[in-house]
């Protein structure tokens, strides 16, 4: 009796108390899901070509019925007949590919699978989802991810597919304008070659990135193609890569902290010039050697060359990068006044572009020595302060922002790489610099790069300044296309034993005047949208990606044919792709380009003139259609590791 009673109180349970929810759980075990990925936004160049492409990759399954089955690759004309034939029986995983994947690796970032963090952080994860990583890949993530979408079925006792019951289609991800110029990048990247650095182009009057190159760079592709071959290749190039000494994966252009050498002359000239601590016509006795008690600091010219310059005033100090004026200059402003001129330049803060990992740099003061090292600071400080050397540190990207000031008539712009409502973002204000004196240091960086003056590689180049007009101020001759410049050559760690220290490479310009410059060309080109458009598509098929329909060939899902590697491509023919979208889209008045050139154990003193002046070159004579170093109109080589089999 006892065992009738609970088997009546079980069934009650079952049938009146739970039942809805065991009517579930039945229901569940007899429908099956199946994801549908969503595609990741993309991200869109200044001119509104994809940088990267999600590319498609079938496959059929083996077993199309069955709730788990094999899968084996197929090429997208397979797909579109087996699907007529079978619905269930096709499926398509999305590859991230990047149409530059070395020159814009540090910018975009990439994307690979999750990981365990991952899914620890963000349990709406799944493990087939991929993550961005580093750049704007990492930075908008979020806004890029779209949201999957489902198939759902169902099965028999057998655990087979019947009826499709839902079906709901994936959310894609938001795409997103940048200002970044490909071709610009590349042409960057190359001229680099394999030095360790970074360049990076701005719009001098609005803050637009156009080019952010950090070197030695990566494969972006290495993580998101899928290998023809098992996935051991793909897992031991990673890790070569991940393992090389030279820090691929360090963004040097935001990330990079370096004593800024004598491109931060510059700021010294405007904080002494502005606090009225001297005046254009100073001038310094340069005897070499500048002695102060025990110590001894000596010009540059003076070490190299054992040569002085004599009297020396601020517009032919900036012009010979004189150490011995900008000893005393930054004696008579004082280091208060420095720092602050050094802060309102942005030193010592971040410029707030939206790529992850920037640092903020440092610029020291006696408050920071006394806590941090628990020292006074010394004239010695001061003198170092004001060359750019010492504990002063600052990102190629800040140097940059500083230098496209001299190109904008003194106004400050925050960088920025997001495109969408531009116009609300442009953020430029006026540092207040007087007129006389912003042109004097102006004149003063026009000499740098004309005969006399320390970039030898742009002597020729501003040797037009010889037809413009006598009376045009220097603003002027910059916006007639003549370059201002700033070399540095920055000292940085411990002294060996002859005393001398290893150098970086520096070199900041503007140049402005560019649609003029490229007028004669853009003229040659039709003003007819529709032919342009043809013409660059007839133009892009050494970048455009395509997916392979010709189900023959040994892997028909690959997606590798029709690419050619970004270290291969015709930077001719690339010119002539470019040139048509500028045509169509325009082209800033004024680049603010600054490069830098790590040493190494070939050149353990790498110099500004002689190492990061000719890159500069390289890229403006490849924008003007001047003949370029020949070897960077052949193949670039790059680790064999890194290179898509």
């Amino acid at each position: 009796m006892l065992v009738l009673s609970l088997l009546i109180i079980r069934v009650i349970d079952l049938q009146i108390f739970n039942g809805n929810f065991y009517r579930q759980i039945s229901e569940d075990n007899r429908q099956f899901r199946v994801n549908i990925p969503a595609e990741r936004g993309t991200f869109l160049d200044r001119y509104g070509d994809p940088l990267v492409l999600n590319i498609r990759q079938y496959f059929r399954y083996d077993n199309p019925l069955a709730a788990y089955s094999t899968m084996t690759p197929v090429s997208q004309l397979e797909a579109l007949q087996l699907k007529t034939e079978q619905p269930f029986a096709v499926g398509y995983r999305l590859q991230r590919q990047y149409t530059r994947p070395f020159s814009m690796a540090h910018v975009l970032g990439y994307t690979s699978v999750v990981n365990q963090d991952d899914l620890k952080n963000n349990n709406a994860l799944l493990l087939t989802d991929a993550v961005g990583r580093l750049g704007l890949e990492q930075r908008f993530d979020e806004l890029l991810r779209g949201k999957d979408g489902y198939q759902e079925f169902e099965i028999n006792a057998l655990g087979e597919k019947q009826a499709e019951q839902v079906k709901i289609e994936p959310q894609p991800g938001l795409s997103l304008n940048t200002t970044l110029d490909p071709f610009l990048s590349t042409v960057a990247w190359r001229a680099m070659g394999n030095k360790a650095g970074a360049v990076v182009i701005l719009n001098a009057e609005t803050g637009e990135l156009l080019s952010l190159v950090s070197t030695p760079s990566f494969n972006s592709n290495l993580f998101t193609i899928k290998f023809d071959q098992d996935d051991q290749q793909r897992s031991t190039a990673l890790q070569t890569a991940l393992a090389d000494e030279r820090k691929l994966f360090f963004n040097r252009a935001i990330s990079g902290l370096y004593p800024p050498g004598s491109i931060f002359k510059l700021v010294t000239a405007v904080a002494g010039l502005e606090n009225n601590a001297f005046g254009l016509d100073t001038t310094v006795d340069d005897q070499g050697i500048l002695k102060v008690n025990d110590f001894q600091y000596a010009n540059w010219y003076y070490t190299q060359y054992g040569r002085t310059e004599g009297l020396i005033s601020l517009v032919h100090a900036i012009t010979r990068s004189n150490d011995i004026f900008f000893y005393k200059a930054a004696e008579w402003t004082g280091i208060t006044a420095l720092a602050q001129k050094a802060r309102e330049f942005g030193f010592g803060s971040l410029t707030k572009i939206e790529v992850p990992g920037e640092k903020a740099g440092l610029v020291p003061d006696p408050e920071w020595k006394e806590k941090t090292m628990g020292e006074r600071w010394y004239l010695g400080n001061t003198y170092h302060f004001g060359i750019g050397q010492g504990d002063l540190l600052a990102t190629p990207l800040q140097l940059t922002q500083m230098v496209a000031l001299f190109g904008n008539d003194g106004r400050l712009c925050q960088p920025f790489v997001i495109q969408d409502q531009a116009e609300q973002k442009i953020n430029c204000a006026s540092l207040g610099i007087g007129e006389t004196n912003l042109a004097a240091i102006q004149e003063g960086m026009i000499g740098a790069c004309s005969a006399g003056g320390t970039a030898f590689p742009f002597f020729d180049w501003n040797a037009r300044r010889e037809f413009l007009p006598s009376d045009l101020s220097p603003a002027e001759q910059i916006r007639r296309g003549v370059v201002a410049c700033k070399t540095g050559t920055a000292e940085f760690g411990a002294s060996d034993e002859q005393g001398y220290r290893k150098t970086n490479a520096l070199f900041g310009m503007v140049i402005g005047g560019l649609p003029t410059l490229l007028a004669d060309d853009l003229a040659s080109l039709s003003d007819s949208p529709e032919v342009l458009a043809e013409e660059m598509a007839s133009l892009n098929s050494q970048i455009t990606i395509k997916e392979n329909l010709d189900a023959t060939q040994e892997n028909a899902s690959s997606t590798k044919a029709g690419i050619i590697s970004e270290e291969k491509l015709d930077l001719t023919q690339e010119r002539q792709a470019w040139l048509r979208r500028v045509k169509l889209h325009g082209f800033p008045q004024t680049l603010a380009i600054m490069v830098l050139v790590e040493s190494d154990e070939a050149q353990l003193f790498a110099e500004g003139s002689r190492e990061a002046a000719p890159i500069a070159r390289t890229i403006i004579d490849w924008l003007a259609g001047q003949a370029i170093p020949e070897e960077l109109s052949e193949e670039l080589s790059v680790e064999d590791s890194q290179t898509l089999p």
